[in-house]
């Protein structure tokens, strides 16, 4: 199977493979860092995170899914940061709530001491 000439890589040095290698790779410590957040292992999702950084920028750097034969591979990454980005902000609005809750507790509290 040939490769389509969009997917050959950018600097002749790097094989199109290794452009296959860096999306799986991201792909993978994404997927493994949403997981972590959906289990509340947030030193666990920062961890994969900063593994995650160098390789994305690299990517970018590279404008590897700007090419049409990653169109796929642009589209389940972009869904699994959307994804990431969810989780953070639905536990965001989970720790808010439970801080106000503690907060109005403490206020009762307060006011039953001072009785």
């Amino acid at each position: 199977m040939t490769k389509a000439m969009g997917c050959a890589p950018a600097r002749t040095e790097e094989p199109a493979g290794q452009d296959e290698q860096m999306l799986a790779y991201l792909t993978d410590l994404l997927e493994r860092q949403l997981e972590k957040l959906r289990k509340y292992d947030l030193d666990g999702a920062v961890r994969l995170a900063e593994e995650s950084q160098p390789i994305s920028a690299q990517i970018a750097r590279q404008k590897i899914l700007e090419r049409p034969c990653y169109a796929g591979q642009k589209k389940k990454i972009q869904g699994l940061y959307q994804d990431i980005c969810l989780v953070i902000a639905a536990e965001r609005q989970e720790v808010a709530e439970k801080l106000r809750q503690i907060r109005e507790g403490l206020k009762a509290l307060g006011a039953y001491a001072g009785r």
